[in-house]
């Protein structure tokens, strides 16, 4: 596996990394939230209690990539990762489409390529990016399309800077091809339970983590 022991792990992001956190980010009683970060951590300390792994929570519900630079010094860097796991673009895409009237509330795919190129100059820590996925199998869709954009250019940053980056489409991919989307989430972004431990399994593998 790629983490050491004793270092300090930092999930950035929005509400899919958010999901809930308390202020600290971080402890026993539900201030890392309720989702996948809720995840990596129960499992992180269960297998592995000697590695001492801290995991630190700092999703922002609603954020976009333009949101997160601005707190980026205060809300990251100023905890002083060993590692920042980067998650964002849901709602750089999402305000195009459910507030149409208010421009400004989205990112463009400039500016998304040069929020995330932004972050990555900041960022003095390991990185590992996940892309922005929407749980829509058909490309055709107005929104994954967009996403699909969005995602590419998210990992095209990730390569030029060497970043480890999954692609969570792909790691919704399976099953979204046996079951809708419904069964997961109504809005086709918030992963749920279900969605949560999928993108839990897609880290665990990225990372080289195993359970016995």
């Amino acid at each position: 596996m790629i983490f050491k022991a004793n270092e300090k792990i930092v999930f950035a992001g929005d509400s899919i990394t958010d999901d809930g956190r308390q202020p600290a980010g971080e402890g026993l009683w539900g201030e890392l939230g309720n989702g996948y970060v809720k995840l990596i951590d129960s499992f992180f300390t269960a297998e592995m209690p000697e590695m001492n792994l801290r995991i630190v929570n700092r999703g922002n519900s609603g954020n976009t990539s333009r949101d997160l630079l601005a707190r980026w010094d205060t809300d990251i860097t100023a905890i002083d990762p060993d590692w920042v796991v980067l998650l964002i673009g849901a709602n750089d895409i999402w305000r195009q489409f459910d507030s149409p009237t208010r421009p400004e509330a989205s990112v463009s795919p400039e500016e998304y390529r040069k929020n995330l190129n932004a972050i990555a100059d900041k960022t003095k820590a390991n990185m590992i990016w996940m892309t922005p996925y929407f749980l829509e199998p058909n490309e055709k869709d107005l929104m994954r399309a967009r996403t699909d954009e969005y995602r590419a250019i998210f990992r095209e940053v990730a390569k030029e800077r060497g970043f480890l980056c999954i692609d969570l489409q792909e790691a919704f991919a399976r099953y979204l091809s046996v079951r809708h989307s419904s069964s997961i989430t109504w809005d086709r972004v918030h992963p749920g339970r279900i969605g949560s431990v999928i993108i839990a399994r897609a880290f665990f593998k990225a990372v080289g983590f195993r359970l016995d």
